[in-house]
């Protein structure tokens, strides 16, 4: 935490719209300084150092270091254009997103060609860091590697290879009974990365309710405690959106398979981080 007594604003205050504050001489906030490359300022990087900050913020109070892990998490937040597109993605810690999806046009563009029910610029950060967490906190661990392909499947599938029969795969439903999303059925590796985003949306919603007065729910002591409140706000959510006339803002039914690897992946990120066990 940043004393009161040395905090200054981030350096980035002016240009991303950041409201953190950083220790005296860093110049920088802990969300800011994981970014790698940046492209030039505007409305849509804005809407993605929002979105970073608060997935660091998340990591934090789990007290998940992502500067302490190896590799560390870093970000690339590129706009892409006609001439120089984006692939959106994570190696070895780094996380590239295309901040042209900042653009609300460009997003729901893109989102109704993929048929995919939800997609945010901070859903994009909590999947790729899923990524990110998957090689720092799973793979290095024997135990956790075994049970995670106990649940997932095992990750040594190619994965391009994976990914290709994914987008030939006309999309019938059929996920619904097993997988959060239909990207989750490409790899074990985008199955982790969307349940790690899920358990982030989860925490991240029903803390906000409680700060809104929306739940009077207690702080949750178990996977089961949270789930139990949270199923039925996004019930709620979603009524409250359909009595406005739009989409609902959680568009998905977790099936039971799914739930049981939330709950790993929740038991998981409530451990001590890597660096400190």
């Amino acid at each position: 935490m940043v004393e009161a007594s040395t905090a200054q604003v981030c350096r980035q205050a002016a240009a991303w719209n950041c409201n953190w504050s950083t220790e005296e001489g860093t110049y920088q906030c802990l969300a800011c300084a994981l970014d790698h490359k940046v492209s030039s300022p505007g409305p849509d990087l804005t809407v993605f150092q929002a979105a970073k900050r608060r997935v660091v913020r998340q990591l934090c109070m789990l007290h998940i270091d992502p500067r302490a892990t190896k590799p560390p998490l870093s970000f690339e937040l590129l706009r892409a254009t006609a001439e120089k597109p984006v692939t959106i993605g994570h190696a070895d810690g780094l996380v590239t997103l295309d901040i042209a999806e900042g653009n609300p046009a460009q997003l729901e563009q893109i989102r109704t060609e993929l048929a995919e029910p939800y997609r945010a610029p901070i859903g994009h950060v909590r999947h790729e860091s899923g990524h990110w967490h998957w090689l720092v906190s799973v793979e290095p661990d024997e135990a956790t590697l075994a049970a995670f392909r106990q649940l997932f499947g095992n990750e040594d599938l190619d994965y391009g290879m994976a990914l290709t029969r994914h987008y030939d795969r006309p999309d019938d439903g059929w996920w619904r009974t097993t997988y959060l999303s239909n990207y989750a059925t490409a790899h074990p590796w985008e199955d982790y990365a969307e349940t790690f985003a899920h358990v982030l949306h989860m925490q991240d919603m029903m803390e906000t309710a409680r700060a809104e007065g929306i739940t009077d729910t207690r702080p949750w002591k178990s996977f089961d405690e949270l789930y139990e409140s949270w199923a039925p706000l996004t019930v709620s959510l979603n009524e409250m959106a359909r009595a406005m006339g739009n989409t609902d803002p959680y568009p998905f039914a977790p099936p039971a398979q799914a739930v049981r690897k939330m709950r790993f992946v929740y038991d998981l990120i409530s451990r001590p981080a890597p660096s400190s066990r």
